[in-house]
């Protein structure tokens, strides 16, 4: 959503509720590059909300010399919750680049948003027809990232949105066809973002909390940068609030296929993503239970494309294959 200068060595940082990761990227390819886990106190960060910014700033500051030190370039994912897709009419003699230039000017007045100085991305996925797509995000939480980056002496590069991450290595992966009709649901332990993706473009966006209480995921260290999360919770109560979200799945297709597309359109594919300890159990279990082919981005295939990495860094890897305009 913003861009700064180019330099082939940058860090890119995932923060949720629960864990910190960050991939280094030391070259023009991530053949070289590494990721560090490190988990998060409970209450640092609340439904992807930053609540304790002193304590993430003691985060960062112990980890910068493993990020790259000083100056290192930095992208960050913009905070699920506070992304939201939007489409709009605009006249049809407003070029494509000056569609962001249009929203701008009609924020307040014919666009409409739930938050102030928005953050704003624009595409137009048919040209001419006088109506486009906007993502927009609230400034205020990416703000705080940025000012935390910039008091451990880095420099914020790029703020990205994780479905747009998500879908630029599933195209790397070569698992989608722009022909098709995708659903793509990144299921983390208390979070799942559901994206479809339609014919070449973002069509749907939707994110939902996941039930649970993040006290009750401990951290196990797997090795010095890697981390394992155990629930010492009622698993079986857990495993039923996974199924309801999978249900919530089903009501989004048909949402999606009668209510905005009047029948003309439908899923076609489900592909299952995300960190989530239990996420084969719930690739089997939509398997189980809808209608439509499913896929899952596992470790064999990451693995298989880059090697060294698992599935848990799907994001992260998108994050990384980002190309930055200089």
């Amino acid at each position: 959503m913003f861009n700064r200068k180019n330099k082939n060595s940058h860090v890119s940082i995932e923060i949720n509720d629960y864990v910190l990761r960050a991939l280094v990227s030391k070259g023009p390819d991530l053949s070289q590059a590494e990721v560090f886990e490190a988990a998060l106190p409970h209450d640092v960060i609340d439904e992807a909300t930053l609540k304790d910014e002193m304590a993430l700033f003691e985060i960062f500051k112990e980890n910068a010399t493993r990020w790259g030190g000083k100056n290192q370039h930095v992208r960050f994912f913009v905070p699920d919750p506070t992304v939201l897709l939007k489409s709009f009419e605009h006249p049809r003699d407003v070029e494509v680049n000056k569609l962001k230039e249009y929203v701008q000017m009609e924020l307040g007045h014919s666009i409409h948003l739930p938050f102030q100085d928005p953050l704003i991305d624009v595409y137009d996925p048919t040209e001419g027809d006088g109506h486009a797509m906007m993502f927009a995000a609230a400034s205020e939480e990416v703000n705080k990232y940025i000012n935390l980056f910039l008091d451990i002496n880095m420099d914020p590069q790029a703020a990205d949105i994780r479905a747009l991450c998500n879908l630029r290595l599933l195209e790397k992966l070569q698992i989608i066809d722009n022909e098709k009709t995708y659903l793509i649901a990144n299921w983390l332990v208390n979070e799942l973002s559901i994206c479809i993706y339609s014919n070449g473009h973002v069509d749907f966006l939707r994110f939902q909390q996941i039930p649970t209480t993040i006290s009750q995921w401990h951290a196990k260290p797997l090795n010095e940068n890697e981390l394992e999360f155990t629930y010492d919770g009622d698993l079986e109560d857990y495993r039923m609030t996974i199924m309801d979200q999978v249900l919530e799945l089903d009501r989004i297709m048909n949402f999606f296929r009668f209510s905005l597309h009047k029948g003309e359109k439908s899923v076609d594919e489900i592909i299952v993503m995300g960190d989530n300890p239990l996420i084969e159990n719930v690739y089997n279990y939509i398997q189980d239970t809808l209608p439509v082919t499913v896929k899952m981005v596992d470790d064999s295939l990451i693995d298989k494309n880059y090697p060294g990495f698992k599935a848990k860094h799907a994001s992260l890897l998108g994050l990384a294959l980002k190309e930055i305009q200089s």
